[in-house]
């Protein structure tokens, strides 16, 4: 019986001792390893955990000579597990606390991504996001020109504008599409004035071109037409344009004919 109570004694005992150092080790914290140990939880995409790992080091160890990178993983961290708009203010919050890092740039860069992938990808819904992303990808571009990232967020604004192009490009032939000419053609009008080297300009063109003919401005139509042939001679409109800019010849000519008709003619009842 004694046997067992010891035997009892000593297991509680061991109890005792493992919860004492697995509360020691929670409460303890050795920041360099702790960072690698979360820097490698992000590059398998375990956001979460590397999160948890991080935000401690932050708070128990603000003075570690490279807690910019710290905060930088931080930020990937909300960034890997899709919380885009916590990730932009941590990577805001590196930016504005170690502006002399040399991860400002790659953090000003991934505040404009994160806006980029928080947008909706219909470009029907609301693209507030987009519009922060390019301004946020001018702001790198125009800040951080020897970038190491610099080509890829030039791209990274080029995707951006064109989506906001194609906004603004389906909703400019909706209206053509509904007969609504005037809203069609400020839309149009709009799109090629802000955006005259995207992608939709040569076919925005064409729509105002049968917009002119719609109107009878048979010039103004064949002038752009023109335009959209010799700006754009690979697009896919440009056949196209050369097509119907010879019917607008066709219909010039006899506007001209019929006008030389009219003045020979002279005025009816004479």
């Amino acid at each position: 019986m004694k046997k067992v109570f010891c035997l009892i004694l000593i297991v509680l005992a061991a109890a005792m001792l493992a919860g004492c150092a697995a509360k020691n080790s929670t409460s303890t914290l050795d920041p360099r390893l702790a960072y690698e140990e979360a820097k490698k939880n992000v590059e398998d995409g375990k956001f979460t955990q590397a999160q948890n790992l991080l935000q401690r080091i932050v708070f128990s160890s603000p003075g570690l000579s490279y807690i910019d990178s710290v905060q930088y993983y931080f930020a990937m961290s909300y960034y890997g597990n899709a919380d885009y708009h916590l990730g932009v203010a941590e990577f805001r919050r590196l930016i504005q606390s170690f502006p002399r890092s040399a991860l400002v740039d790659d953090a000003q860069f991934m505040v404009g991504k994160s806006y980029f992938d928080a947008a909706p990808k219909n470009v029907g819904l609301d693209q507030s996001d987009t519009e922060n992303a390019i301004r946020e990808f001018k702001e790198f571009v125009q800040d951080y020109p020897n970038s190491d990232r610099r080509t890829e967020g030039e791209l990274m604004l080029s995707r951006a504008i064109e989506r906001m192009v194609e906004k603004q490009f389906r909703a400019a032939r909706q209206y053509f599409k509904m007969g609504n000419r005037t809203s069609a053609r400020i839309y149009f009008e709009s799109l090629i004035t802000e955006y005259p080297e995207s992608g939709y300009t040569p076919e925005a063109l064409y729509y105002l071109a049968q917009l002119d003919e719609k109107d009878a401005k048979y010039i103004d139509a064949r002038d752009k037409l023109n335009n959209l042939v010799a700006t754009f001679p690979n697009s896919t409109f440009a056949p196209k344009a050369a097509k119907m800019k010879a019917k607008m010849d066709a219909k010039i000519a006899e506007a001209v004919s019929d006008s030389s008709e009219a003045q020979l003619s002279g005025p009816k009842g004479e």
